[in-house]
């Protein structure tokens, strides 16, 4: 068992050579808390150092925490938000009836398709209002326009600090982000260049797309590697692990262990093994997603991810098959229902956001933390196979099939069409025959019974415009 402590100060950061990072010092001590909490005048770093301290209470107190964050914010979506007074009368309820975490049950999850088409209503009329806005990456072919206020803004920076802290990133850090996009969608970077660059100068943060990864992209990124060593890398799951397999296939790795920091896409176990052998052992999980940014977070002992408890109250929900909702048991799959209890402006309460999620145990995380743990996030709901039979098939499994076939398939996708046909798209290792093949199709058919497969051969898988690799796709 991991010995119960409190980190030291992250100003006395190392790099990952073991010099002292004199820069680093500098910008988290000096030039950062001067910028954002004198000059900006934000409560980030207040905050962040409220959930250094919080993060080693007792589940009791972090429940009283949530439950005063919670009354709160019900209090205020009763009188002020229009949707959700509405829907606070159809239930036959006021907001006094929501005294603790379990009461929230009393009221029915806000779908992606009631988020959608109820957004003007969803506003707060009374301050504070929405002032940050944006919108999800629509890969289920809806997206979603979303706000929240400022003060929920500082909470997710401050949750951010925590959970990336976890890993050994922190402010002034160097890093290596290889995101989806350089800048946000809609950005007008000819506008802010300037402002961009130095702010990314400043943090010591390079980032480098990975919507396109050709092989000269992958030797560009090991080329940074290698020159900057970094003190972590963030990335996108899928993205990283093609990366990983890039330098283990050609054994490229030139540096001692970085953490990796993944997100946007599930981890698989195959692909944590694949990162662990490029980067080292030090590879977290973080779980998000745009419309509440993070949600749970890996902390050093590598045994489920941390739930923010003092931004985010999340239900994992099981639907029994009278239709009664009950929350998951321990080990027990369920969808993930999100509230967010510091965004007052336009406020999302009990929000099933389309994922899967393990139950995690309730007992203290051998780090000492007691925060609630998700054992793990299994993907979207949207990712079910439907059989010849009409029952699900999850696309978890294609992952099962392909761990041991890793020297036949580089990558792989799944797409189910409209007349529930399934077609398997494959990007050829060195190892893929015709053995490889007939247990590829032996498999398949396992999995899908009757549903007619057919098996393509790509050059490669194309990405989302978001830089998101999709194993399965279910066209609707």
């Amino acid at each position: 068992m991991l010995a119960c402590h409190v980190p030291q100060p992250y100003f006395w950061a190392r790099t990952p050579d073991g010099t002292m990072d004199l820069y680093g010092q500098l910008f988290r001590s000096i030039l950062w808390p001067t910028w954002e909490s004198r000059i900006r005048r934000r409560p980030t770093l207040v905050r962040h150092e409220y959930l250094e301290r919080t993060q080693w209470r007792s589940l009791d107190e972090l429940v009283a925490i949530q439950t005063g964050a919670l009354r709160r914010l019900v209090r205020h979506a009763y009188a002020h938000v229009p949707f959700y007074r509405q829907r606070f009368r159809q239930a036959d309820i006021t907001e006094a009836d929501i005294k603790s975490p379990e009461d929230l049950r009393k009221l029915p999850v806000l779908t992606r398709e009631d988020a959608r088409e109820r957004a003007s209503d969803r506003e707060s009329v009374a301050y504070p209002f929405p002032t940050v806005r944006k919108n999800t990456g629509g890969t289920t072919g809806q997206p979603l326009l979303f706000g929240y206020d400022n003060d929920s803004e500082y909470w997710r920076q401050a949750i951010k600090l925590r959970g990336y802290g976890w890993a050994g990133y922190h402010p002034g850090d160097r890093a290596l982000y290889f995101w989806g996009s350089p800048t946000p969608p809609g950005f007008d970077f000819s506008k802010a260049r300037a402002k961009v660059l130095l702010d990314r100068f400043m943090r010591r943060e390079t980032y480098v797309p990975c919507t396109v990864m050709t092989e000269a992209d992958l030797r560009h990124v090991v080329r940074l590697l290698k020159r900057n060593t970094p003190k972590v890398v963030v990335c996108y799951t899928q993205a990283a692990a093609e990366l990983a397999r890039f330098i283990n296939r050609n054994q490229l790795r030139g540096w001692g262990t970085i953490p990796v920091l993944c997100g946007a896409e599930r981890l698989f176990p195959a692909d944590r093994a694949e990162l662990e052998r490029a980067f080292g052992p030090a590879v977290f999980e973080t779980y998000g997603c745009r419309e509440v940014m993070l949600i749970a977070s890996e902390c050093e002992a590598h045994e489920g991810l941390h739930v923010s408890m003092e931004n985010i109250l999340v239900e994992i929900v099981v639907t029994d098959p009278d239709g009664r909702e009950r929350p998951a048991r321990e080990g027990e799959t369920g969808e993930v229902v999100i509230t967010d209890l510091h965004n007052l402006g336009m406020p999302f309460i009990r929000y099933k956001n389309g994922d899967l999620a393990v139950a995690g145990p309730a007992d203290r995380c051998p780090c000492g933390r007691h925060l609630s743990r998700i054992a793990k996030v299994e993907g979207r709901a949207a990712d079910l196979l439907k059989g010849a039979d009409g029952s699900f098939v999850s696309g978890v499994a294609f992952h099962v099939l392909f761990t041991g076939l890793a020297n036949a398939a580089r990558q792989f996708q799944v797409v189910q069409h409209r007349d529930r046909s399934v077609t398997l798209r494959i990007v050829p290792g060195d190892g893929l025959d015709d053995t490889s093949l007939e247990s590829i199709r032996r498999g398949c058919s396992q999995l899908l019974k009757e549903l007619p497969v057919r098996i393509e051969t790509t050059p490669e898988i194309p990405l989302t415009k978001e830089g998101k690799r999709r194993t399965v796709i279910v066209e609707a």
